[in-house]
């Protein structure tokens, strides 16, 4: 199952439509607790029932409503093939079910809109990134996160250096071997192709076919990508790849030989400084800009500038919650002790909409807030 990606979220953040049914359970991979899970499962979904009605929809339409997500209460195979957390999220148009790495708390909202922020420590800014597995016989890429790693498919990419040479148009060639310093060099003689051409240039072609293939892939994102390959090759790489998120660090040796697991583990221990640097250059952004009046700790604040497009970097609280509404056209805001009928949660909200713009959310235990307040936002102007 691929890696939650953050355009994967915005694409749930705009199938929304009201009224959004979003449920989140932990599940269990093996044991006992597995036969609890479709019982989770069914007193959420009545949970559901109920604030739908509320909400002012008629019973049987809300029966419906939930059909497909009810249906799995009774798929054995669905239940056998679980991780630690499920997410489902139901509206009028949509249905859609995530299996989650981590466990997540029990909780069933009904909005205007899908509920997110239990799905953010999956994302880009807190560990996302991508494995480039790359010698002369086999490319692999691979989409990780803290805890999972995912091969992506690569069509149109050659399976090797040989490959890629042989869809180059040429008259019949043979092979050489010849030392260049630590590593083999390839000359190919043949009429018409004018001058011998050494590995380097075979190399470049290889690479320059694979650029081809993942640029589809590697488009717009900033997930750092790490390079696992023999020294030689990295130097080579690089020079025909233009990705700006590319890491200097490799895993190096031939990646041949590694399963992903251990490739996840080897470039795991080479990102994840990144990711800690990241936030904590958000941390101080955030002390710097309150005294310029370029950061903000108030709900009403963060979501006008969400809205606005100005938010750079959000910090948003794991576990907690706080209902209202809030009037984006005049830039009202209403909190509510309790949920009711009509009320966003409100960080989510300011989540959403951070992501939506491009800004940047950090998802972290309420002791890491900046300064333990509710919430913390870097204003880009």
């Amino acid at each position: 199952m691929p890696i939650l990606s953050r355009e994967e979220l915005k694409t749930i953040i705009t199938e929304s439509q009201r009224p959004s049914v979003s449920l989140f359970l932990p599940t269990h991979r093996a044991g006992p607790q597995i036969q609890q899970d479709p019982i989770r499962l069914k007193n959420l979904l009545k949970q559901a029932e109920s604030q739908l009605i509320t909400e002012g929809i008629r019973a049987a339409e809300a029966r419906d409503l939930l059909a497909p997500a009810a249906a799995l209460l009774e798929d054995a195979a669905f239940w056998r093939h679980q991780d630690e957390g499920l997410a489902i999220f139901r509206s009028p148009a949509r249905f859609r079910v995530f299996r989650l790495p981590d466990p997540v708390q029990e909780f069933v909202t009904v909005g205007n809109r899908f509920y997110v922020k239990p799905l953010l420590p999956l994302l880009v800014n807190d560990a996302r990134f991508y494995i480039l597995a790359l010698s002369q016989k086999a490319v692999r890429l691979l989409e990780c996160s803290r805890d999972r790693v995912h091969e992506v498919d690569l069509p149109g990419v050659p399976n090797s250096m040989t490959e890629a040479v042989n869809e180059v148009e040429a008259p019949q060639l043979q092979f050489h071997s010849l030392p260049v310093g630590g590593m083999t060099a390839k000359r190919f003689h043949g009429h018409g192709v004018g001058v011998d051409d050494v590995d380097v240039i075979n190399l470049q072609r290889y690479f320059h076919r694979v650029n081809d293939g993942l640029e589809a892939i590697l488009k717009n994102q900033q997930a750092p990508l790490i390079l696992a390959c023999v020294e030689y090759l990295a130097p080579l790489y690089r020079e025909t790849n233009p990705y700006p998120h590319m890491l200097d660090a490799i895993v190096s040796g031939n990646p041949d030989g590694l399963k992903n697991e251990e490739l996840h583990q080897k470039a795991w221990a080479i990102v994840e400084p990144t990711f800690q640097k990241a936030r904590t250059q958000a941390a101080a952004q955030y002390h710097e800009g309150i005294a310029k009046g370029r950061a903000a700790h108030s709900l009403v604040e963060i979501l006008t500038a969400a809205y606005q497009g100005r938010v750079a970097s959000l910090f948003v609280p794991l576990g907690v919650r706080r209902w209202g509404r809030f009037n984006f056209e005049i830039l009202n805001l209403e909190e509510h002790e309790q949920e009711q009928p009509g009320d966003d949660e409100l960080l989510d909200l300011a989540t959403m909409q951070t992501l939506m713009q491009g800004g940047n959310v950090y998802a972290v235990h309420p002791d890491e807030i900046p300064d333990r307040h509710l919430a913390a936002a870097v204003f880009r102007f």
